[in-house]
């Protein structure tokens, strides 16, 4: 930055205003300057930044997938394990309006019918709305106009709670199977130990050691361990993340899409 040289020939005002004025005026244009600049490098660090942030992104590897066995079969899921499960669900989200109102007074609520992909906006909505609850919405994008993919309601009274958890245990989801069994969990540490973990190490992704395998299994759901991005400095940059994502496919994401086979 090139300072500019002050006029030899001072202007009628800064004469008239005498030795002090034009000094507060020098200054004035001096702090002028040196703002400007400021605004510059602020600017100029913010492209830095995220010019690094698509370097970091760039820069992600991924490894060989191992030939994994397939995905064991889940254990049989019962008419009256689903049955279970819905009463269950159930008394954990009462659970959750004690947690925030410990004198609520649980209602009987009647069971309607099980929630589908296809019509959970609209039920659900329905039943918020004749209860005088707050909708909140989940759009498929940031536009406003975007298509409503999810929905559900803020609450700030007991009452408010009691009228949402009676909408959510009327229209429930449908569990249709039951948590892993030991052999889907021994899979499950299997892949983080041989190629999720390997694939975030070789990210510069620190992850803490693993339990033993016998352990990880007799644990879970309460097992302590389970790799993620953690504290990284990049963690929270979408981009490096979803970079991280598609090099390091997670257990589910590989099962779900058929990046591994299925038993049965």
């Amino acid at each position: 930055m090139r300072m500019m040289r002050g006029s030899t020939t001072r202007s009628t005002a800064t004469q008239a205003a005498g030795p002090a004025t034009a000094a507060a005026a020098a200054a004035l244009m001096v702090l002028t300057a040196f703002t400007g600049c400021s605004g510059a490098s602020a600017d100029a660090d913010e492209a830095t930044a995220t010019l690094k942030a698509t370097d970091a992104a760039a820069q992600i590897v991924s490894i060989p997938m191992p030939a994994f066995a397939p995905w064991p079969a889940s254990d049989p899921f019962t008419d009256a394990d689903v049955e279970a499960a819905r009463l269950a669900e159930a008394d954990r989200d009462w659970q959750g309006v004690l947690a925030s109102y410990p004198g609520a007074v649980r209602p009987e609520v009647v069971f309607e019918a099980y929630v589908t992909d296809e019509n959970r906006v609209d039920v659900m909505r329905a039943c918020y709305e004749a209860a005088a609850l707050p909708i909140d919405e989940g759009r498929t994008g940031t536009d406003p106009d975007s298509p409503v993919d999810a929905i559900g309601t803020s609450t700030t009274t007991v009452e408010q709670a009691i009228a949402a958890h009676s909408c959510r245990v009327a229209h429930p989801n449908k569990r249709t199977s039951g948590p892993p069994n030991a052999e889907q969990l021994g899979w499950i540490y299997d892949y983080l130990t041989e190629y999720y973990v390997p694939c975030f190490e070789l990210n510069d992704i620190v992850v803490p050691p693993a339990p033993p395998r016998a352990e990880f299994v007799a644990n879970w759901p309460n097992q302590g361990w389970f790799p993620s991005v953690g504290d990284h400095p990049m963690a929270m940059d979408q981009e490096w993340s979803a970079a991280v994502s598609e090099a390091c496919v997670d257990p589910d994401t590989a099962i779900m899409t058929g990046l591994v086979e299925r038993a049965g």
